[in-house]
């Protein structure tokens, strides 16, 4: 049972994954009401797009830091 329950939450992630991505990437009505109607099917779906925005936050902060320690080496003042 644990198996199923693991398979679901990930399966669950990838759906908030693909949705969070179609409305960021094109932000429409259309993509906002599929986001919005999937996360209201089920509680699980909020902690599964929470888990999808954590993952989008950590990957852009593993980008900008590099850059901001290549900027402060650089002198760069960045605003």
């Amino acid at each position: 049972m644990a198996t199923r329950t693991s398979v679901s939450a990930a399966t669950a992630v990838d759906t908030a994954w693909a949705l969070f991505c179609q409305f960021h990437d094109v932000p429409s009505h259309v993509h906002a009401e599929r986001l919005v109607h999937w996360l209201g099917e089920d509680p699980r779906h909020m902690r599964a797009f929470d888990d999808a925005l954590t993952l989008w936050a950590l990957a852009g902060a593993g980008l900008v830091k590099p850059a901001l320690e290549e900027a402060r080496r650089r002198g760069s003042d960045l605003q």
